[in-house]
């Protein structure tokens, strides 16, 4: 056993100081961090190549030896690597959770004999047409963010990054196991991976499935299930036919590409072992919001040849024949409705607006996409209550769903009309969502309306009523994201294009940040489009705060004093990061446990989702008892009254609600650098900024701003006076007043 700076290494295979003949040979051995230290992958350099190795399998001996806390410490590796004669100098390398690489002992043996045979590909694992298509799409893409760059090039580039083989470690039988997800090209939805496959042993049930790619969160597949190949495979295997194994599972954004992928399964005897491991590499949300170039099939065609061609030479087989015709045939189709069919047609800002004389308003009809307590809903409550305020304005409100916030709408003295938009989103057929369209607007007059507002990406249909109604409309854009994102695996063809037509129909878009705008900027026609920030009501703020002594609201949330409070309100979903955050309170617990242990860790805003449950296990095996979920709150500023520091982490925002609120309340801030918060609050001024999905990034944050009191408070402070000089109500719900003024008395509207 050898001691390093950051744990203990040990070969176990083969023996140092014997000499070895020339071969493809099995390195085994492991890697244990100290106390604050956790290695997620080994690898090898040697003979000018990187060898990627399998840590993983599970060793029970060291658990004892080295008294860990776990169960199971997965500290062993193995590595297949091709040794020619000579004195090998092999350089080991751990990947630590940080996504570091650090320098383990080097190893060297005495190779003799005749050179090896070096390995080749399994031509039989064919890359199937299903994952060269994701790589087509990511060539279309890089070749629009640089048209200049030859093509042979930039499928150098992209298929360079592809793990082949991707397959580090098989099953051995009587365990059997394939997983088709993830694939050679897989999507990182919001930091999660879809896995997906088989899983089955020959005599024992399998009790469960685990998933992780750091080996610090193992987190159950669902299994049972009906498989639809293992059954053809092995149809003498009772065990196969209900094999399917499939879920979520974390993928932190800090881990070097590609990743490695360990599926365990725990058999009905209790004993748990790695069962398989492969790699792959990955693309995100924000690589799908990356524009496509303007149509060109030719172009698609000459990419597919070129791609298969590189592959093929690294010895790739490649799927062909009737299968790949029919899917590069989809994708061509895929391709023409959803790539530009022209450029943008240049400046999209609009002139400033000419003063408007205050006169009111009158008939305004309000569309959103539900009433939930949610940023973009309350944003619109806020702005009806200044229009029937000050503006005069007589207003009817049309939601797509129901929802809490109805009674608050109506107290306005508005009428609430729920409208069912299901034909529109299920239409396949330009005809289909015409007609869905035209029974729509049968039901509404917008005649009769002087102006009418759509809040949000997803009532993009109001844009085309009111087009049709010659009315003069106003579109507010909430979401940092491209329609053809924002509507991934959906149908693309009407549904999508009517979105994107819709920027061009409305007399005027309105983005709330620079960020935001630049995702549709691709989509101008005409220069309508304008910027005004979101506001919050800091009268209510301050109210609240001198009602609610801080003490009290401690007291009544069972906060003792000297104890802090870290919230991380907002809904639970993927997109709000809520995985990240008890990833990141792990680590903190990992690295700074009398830190971790002064505080509680509060995310508020749990309902009853499939991925509030997956949280709910992560939670569970984490075992923190200081992590915790709180349901959705009408009463979240009691929330920030009592704590002592505010986390966002959020993969996308525009203009989140909640960090206004945090810097009203004069809340230190901890918030991933995304979109539009950077022009909220500026890093290292008004709060700390981390990337997003960066757990370890997260969790120096909370060790930092838990230590640091004195700039946490800097931070706090600067935060109060940048919100009440830039984005309170009264400074800028006048504006979209104005906006609104503006935009009813313009005679040069779209018809």
């Amino acid at each position: 056993m050898r001691e390093f700076d950051q744990g203990f290494f040990h070969l176990d295979h083969p023996a140092e100081g014997v000499p070895h003949p020339s071969s493809r040979y099995m390195l085994s051995g492991w890697v244990v961090g100290k106390p604050g230290w956790h290695f997620s992958d080994v690898r090898v350099r040697y003979a000018e190549a990187v060898w990627p190795g399998v840590l993983g399998e599970l060793r029970p001996d060291l658990v004892a030896h080295f008294q860990t806390e776990q169960r199971d410490l997965p500290a062993q590796f193995d590595l297949l690597i091709t040794l020619q004669p000579g004195t090998a100098e092999l350089v080991f390398e751990a990947l630590e959770t940080s996504g570091r690489w650090f320098p383990l002992p080097t190893i060297r043996l005495n190779i003799s004999g005749p050179a090896a045979v070096p390995r080749t590909p399994d031509p039989t694992a064919p890359v199937n047409a299903a994952e060269l298509i994701r790589v087509l799409w990511q060539l279309l893409r890089a070749q629009a963010s640089n048209p200049s760059t030859p093509l042979d090039e930039l499928v150098r580039q992209v298929a360079g990054s592809l793990p082949y083989p991707r397959y580090l470690r098989h099953p051995t039988p009587p365990l059997r196991a394939f997983f088709h997800e993830p694939a050679m090209l897989t999507r990182a939805g919001f930091g999660r991976v879809l896995v997906d496959g088989y899983l089955f042993h020959d005599q024992q049930a399998v009790r469960r499935v685990l998933a992780t790619f750091d080996l610090l969160t193992w987190q159950p597949l669902a299994y049972g299930g009906l498989s639809q190949i293992a059954p053809q495979l092995y149809p003498q295997v009772p065990n196969a036919v209900h094999s399917h194994a499939t879920g979520y599972v974390d993928l932190p954004a800090h881990l070097p590409q590609p990743v490695a992928l360990r599926i365990y399964v725990e058999l009905e005897d209790g004993s748990r072992q790695l069962c398989s491991a492969q790699l792959t590499s990955t693309y995100d949300v924000e690589d799908e919001k990356r524009p496509l170039p303007t149509v060109s099939l030719f172009f698609l065609w000459r990419a597919s040849r070129e791609l298969r061609r590189q592959l093929a030479a690294r010895g790739a087989g490649l799927e062909s024949g009737g299968a790949w015709l029919r899917a590069l045939w989809a994708m061509g189709k895929d391709y023409y409705v959803r790539a530009p069919q022209r450029r943008s047609a240049g400046p999209c800002t609009a002139s400033d607006p000419t003063p408007v004389t205050a006169q009111p308003l009158g008939p305004v009809a309000l569309f959103t996409h539900n009433l939930n307590y949610e940023g973009a809903p309350l944003f619109l409550l806020e702005y009806a209550r200044e229009l029937a305020g000050a503006g005069g304005a007589h207003l009817t409100i049309y939601s797509a769903e129901d929802g809490p916030l109805r009674d608050a709408f109506a107290a306005l003295g508005t009428e609430v009309r729920i409208m069912d938009v299901t034909p529109l989103a299920t239409a396949t057929t330009d005809r289909q969502w015409n007609t869905a369209l035209a029974i729509l607007g049968a039901s509404i007059d917008l005649s009769a309306f002087r102006l009418v507002v759509a809040n949000t990406l997803p009532t993009y249909w109001a844009i085309h009523l009111a087009h049709r109604a010659r009315c003069r409309s106003l579109f507010y854009i909430h979401e940092s994201t491209t329609p053809a994102a924002f509507y991934l695996g959906q149908r693309h063809g009407p549904l999508r294009a009517r979105a994107e037509a819709a920027f061009s129909l409305a007399t005027r878009v309105s983005f709330l940040t620079a960020a935001t705008r630049r995702y549709y900027e691709p989509l101008a026609r005409r220069p309508n489009y304008c910027l005004n920030p979101g506001w919050i009501d800091l009268a209510a703020l301050d109210a609240h705060r001198a009602a609610q002594p801080r003490a009290a609201l401690r007291a009544q949330l069972g906060i003792p004093a000297g104890r802090k409070l870290v919230i991380n309100p907002g809904t639970v979903c993927e997109r709000k990061g809520q995985h990240i955050f008890a990833a990141a309170v792990d680590l903190l617990w990992r690295r700074h446990p009398e830190l971790a242990a002064t505080a509680e860790f509060w995310m508020i805003g749990g309902r009853h989702t499939l991925f509030d449950s997956a949280l709910a296990n992560l939670l569970t095996q984490l075992g923190r008892p200081n992590l915790r979920v709180l349901p959705e709150s009408d009463r979240v500023y009691d929330f920030y009254g009592a704590a002592d520091l505010f986390v966002c982490s959020s993969f996308e925002e525009s203009f989140p609600r909640v960090v206004l609120e945090a810097m009203a309340m004069e809340v230190p801030i901890l918030s991933t650098d995304v979109h539009g918060i950077p022009e909220i609050v500026r890093a290292e001024q008004e709060a700390m900024l981390v990337p997003p999905g960066h757990s370890p990034a997260l969790a120096d944050g909370l060790a930092r701003m838990l230590r640091e009191p004195d700039t946490a408070r800097r931070f706090a402070v600067n935060a109060q006076r940048r919100v009440r000089e830039n984005f309170g109500a009264e400074l800028l719900l006048p504006r979209h007043l104005a906006l609104a003024r503006t935009v009813a008395a313009d005679r040069s509207a779209s018809h």
